[in-house]
């Protein structure tokens, strides 16, 4: 029989990431399922941590194989169409400290723009709605005092976090045992103030401040160096975005690893020995040396692992759910909001969506808006007809910008948490008394295994350039790996 095989070359690189049949690459006839195959490295999951460490490892002389459940690559980064024009309902910002993806973007000959910001914004806190200067808030002089205090005191708990074991600071154990909402009450009685932290642990770690663990939120911040670092455009996370969207990114890595990419190929079993490791996927068997899992974490659990995982391991990606994120792109004929000396920026402590952002691409035509259905917004809405999504959305707008905001041309959102590869966006997070009890474990390799994934990076976790960064390293636990191994070979 001859071999059919659902593989990414370079001219079908640019295609997957897009919507509808485009993206669609078939799995034809059964003989690839039975057929046994050989790699050096297995690289389970195409987003950017499993993508970046196969590039590595294959420069290095290695031949790899990354296996894809989806039928694209990118992960949580995906391309999406709104108005006509190609979009993110992915990851989507890049900032100055995001040096690896930067780097990446720079590699590719890409370019960045800056994100629109000038004009007047809107916050709503605490039932009172006040206008600022681009991302001046416009609150009462108290409200904002007690504000930078807060903010001044979480950057200095932060700071005392080592980023590669939060879980050993000094008071580690004291942090891990409240949750994010009791630090807030009890350091502050402002409830706009309350109602500001948490809109942001909404929308930007996509859980809600009565379920996280405040250790957790802490190395989060640690992780993006400091709180304004996360939460601003101008110099911070939200400050680019890339020409030709983060889509193009992850395509431009795909069409470099050609055809070692393998979609519709979900992994169902690794079991591995003294000999090597055999990964079970719906396209074929491969033997190989090494696996480099990169998956979201809760997702990786799925897999039957044999011999069984650690408990420790195990026990950390139950206790990880993923955050809960739909992505929502509202388009009118024109940015009307900008004649108004607005500049599309919302931030709001009243669910479902705590940020919207002006998404107009530079090159002008319709006004996009972007924003997101977060937290226990989007539990409520995930899995509900986009229609019924549309209407919540766009009466929002409505009640902020006016009744020009009630005609869009167009709607898209993704339903992140009903992605079955996915079930959830930006990242994972933790419960109280997880990351001190088994946190350790989420980069530790078991055996032959090895662990990638924005979850699994010291730096600007849970965003893009972190799962870079996760995939440079694993790939560097391969070689170095390699050269354990040849050396006892040796001696």
């Amino acid at each position: 029989m001859k071999e059919n095989r659902s593989v990414l070359n370079r001219r079908e690189a640019l295609k997957v990431l897009g919507t509808g049949t485009a993206g669609m690459l078939a799995t034809e006839g059964c003989g690839l399922r039975q057929e046994k195959k050989r790699a050096d490295v297995v690289v389970v999951g195409a987003g950017f941590a499993g993508m970046i460490a196969a590039r590595n490892l294959k420069r290095a002389g290695k031949t790899v194989a990354v296996l894809e459940a989806r039928d694209r690559v990118g992960g949580r980064v995906k391309a999406g169409t709104v108005a006509g024009k190609s979009v993110d309902v992915g990851g989507m910002w890049v900032g100055p400290t995001q040096t690896k993806l930067l780097g990446l973007i720079q590699e590719y000959g890409l370019s960045t723009y800056p994100q629109f910001e000038a004009g007047n914004s809107i916050t709503e806190l605490a039932g009172k709605r006040t206008q600022g200067k681009e991302e001046d808030s416009g609150l009462d002089p108290k409200t904002e005092a007690d504000l930078e205090r807060l903010t001044q005191e979480l950057d200095q708990l932060s700071s005392e976090l080592p980023l590669d074991s939060p879980w050993s600071a000094p008071r580690a154990a004291e942090l891990d045992s409240i949750t994010v909402e009791e630090w807030i009450v009890a350091h502050t009685t402002n409830e706009a103030v309350r109602g500001f932290f948490r809109a942001v642990t909404r929308t930007y770690i996509s859980a809600d401040a009565k379920q996280m663990s405040f250790l957790f939120f802490l190395f989060y911040i640690r992780s993006c160096d400091k709180f304004e670092t996360m939460f601003g455009m101008k110099d911070a996370a939200q400050a680019f975005r890339i020409s030709n969207g983060m889509h193009g990114v992850a395509a431009s890595v795909a069409k470099e690893l050609g055809d070692s990419i393998v979609l519709k190929a979900p992994v169902k079993s690794i079991s591995q020995d003294e000999t090597g490791v055999r990964v079970l996927s719906d396209a074929g068997v491969w033997s190989c040396d090494f696996v480099i899992v990169a998956v979201p974490l809760p997702l990786s659990v799925r897999i039957a692992y044999d011999p069984p995982l650690p408990a420790h391991r195990d026990i950390l990606a139950q206790r990880m759910p993923m955050g809960s994120i739909i992505k929502f792109w509202v388009a009118y004929e024109r940015p009307f909001w900008r004649n108004y000396t607005w500049n599309g920026l919302v931030f709001s402590d009243v669910p479902p969506s705590a940020g919207v952002y002006d998404g107009t691409l530079p090159e002008g035509g319709a006004g996009l808006l972007v924003g997101f259905i977060d937290a226990d917004g989007a539990l409520r809405l995930t899995g509900l007809p986009r229609e019924d999504r549309k209407k919540i959305v766009v009466s929002r707008l409505v009640d902020w910008l006016g009744a020009e905001a009630a005609n869009p041309i167009d709607y898209e959102d993704n339903d992140w948490p009903s992605e079955p590869y996915s079930r959830g966006c930006y990242e994972a997070w933790t419960f109280p008394g997880v990351l001190t009890t088994v946190g350790k474990s989420i980069r530790e390799p078991v055996g032959r295994i090895h662990w990638a994934g924005t979850e699994t990076s010291e730096k600007w976790m849970g965003y893009v350039d972190g799962a870079i960064r996760s995939g440079e390293r694993a790939a560097a636990e391969v070689i170095e790996a390699y050269s354990v191994f040849t050396a006892k070979q040796n001696s």
